[in-house]
Parts: structure tokens; sequence; C-alpha cells
């Protein structure tokens, strides 16, 4: 674990103030491509994910997910509050990714906020923003790649399933991205409809972006909570 997350997940299980308030879940995941952001992390192929999540007490929480990628494996760290200021819910964290399988420096870190809000005719909507971090170290991430912008429209049950949709853009001035000086803004979308059934819970997702070397794909994820 990165010095980073190692120091605020120990600030936070101090600041829960009893070890047996812990409560922890889990979660596995089976899907047919891993996209994030409207690009795949597998190259169109399969990727088994999982995760745990502790949950800490007094809105605190902390957890660690991994999936398979492209020519490796992905793991993140992750710790946040979830607390309300002026009557908005609010969830404020760190996340890091961590590629342990790769020597070229991919590791990278951000700080998010977000929250949700129920507006007219559109529902509940989720917003959050992502702020990519230069940490000045290659063990914390010595890199960022932006700052991300990410909206989620829940749009309702049609024929059992629950329909959403999500929109994001990735502003990436000044970004500090190994090998690509010239990293370009880009926006990516997502449409899906989920159902839970026989114990698991089903997603088919269809996401693309205007970035010319990214495809459009349909993607089928089974999930289970544990």
């Amino acid at each position: 674990m990165k010095l980073l997350q190692t120091t605020a997940i120990a600030g936070l299980l101090v600041a829960s103030g009893a070890a047996s308030a812990l409560e922890l879940s889990g979660n596995v995941a089976l899907t047919t491509d891993y996209v994030w952001r409207g690009a795949s992390q597998t190259a169109g192929a399969p990727a088994i994910q999982g995760g745990f999540d502790a949950d800490l007490g007094n809105g605190l929480y902390a957890g660690v997910w991994a999936s398979n990628v492209d020519g490796g494996v992905e793991v993140d760290l992750y710790a946040g509050l979830n607390t309300s200021v002026a009557g908005l819910d609010l969830d404020i964290g760190v996340l890091h990714y961590a590629y342990p399988t790769s020597d070229n420096g991919t590791d990278f870190t951000e700080v998010y906020v977000g929250t949700t809000v129920a507006l007219p005719l559109l529902g509940d909507v989720s917003i959050s923003q992502s702020f990519g971090i230069d940490t000045g170290s290659d063990d914390t991430g010595g890199k960022n790649i932006g700052d991300y912008t990410a909206i989620g429209f829940g749009l309702g049950d049609h024929y059992g399933f629950a329909i959403a949709a999500n929109l994001g853009y990735l502003n990436a001035n000044d970004a500090n991205v190994a090998g690509n000086e010239n990293a370009q803004d880009a926006t990516d979308w997502k449409v899906s409809a989920s159902k839970s059934m026989f114990g698991v819970d089903l997603e088919i997702a269809y996401t693309d972006s205007d970035q010319s070397e990214s495809e459009d794909t349909v993607a089928l994820t089974i999930s289970k909570s544990l």
C-alpha cells in the first residue's frame, strides 16, 4: 500500500473512535469489458473484479478494489467522508490508482467530491468532480491525468430494468501524463439497463467517447454484494 493511502486510512481509523464500529462488506463482478471513462482498460477482453469496503462510522469509510487490465492488474485504494454541508449531502475523498505489475510510472491519485440532487423533471441527478493531483513522488502517483466531471441520471424503471445515463468530461489542461505531453480533453457517455435477479445484479451498458482511438462498446456485467 502506498504511503498516501496508509496515512489517510490510518488517520480515519483513529478518527472513527472505536474499532468495534467497523463494518465490512465486499463485492465481486465479472464483466465482458472493463470500460473506464469511455475507454476499455482490457483491450475488449473480460475482467474479474472485486473489492472490500470498511464503514468506520461517523460517515468515514475506506476500501480497496481490484481488476485485471490489459497487461497487468489495477488496484484502487480509497478513503473518504460522507457528510452534510448546508443541507447538501457530500461524498469527499481521495482515490489512488495503482498498477503494481507495471514499471512505467502509471500510478496516479485523485481527490473527489460528489453529491446527488433532486431536479424537476430529471429526478435524482448525481454530480461528481475529480481533481488529478501531482504528488511529486513515484511512490504516491507522481502524475495527474487532469480533472474529470461526471453527471449521472436515473431514468426510471422500464420493463423491469432500471435505466440510467452518464456523461463525463475530462479537462486535460496542464495534465502531467507519462509519455503523453499532449493530453487532450475528452467527453464520454454511457447508457445502461440494470436488474437484480437470481441473487445477482445484471447490467448491460453502451459506452462511447469522442476520442478517435476509442471504440463504442457494449458490456455485460454480473455482480454480487457480499
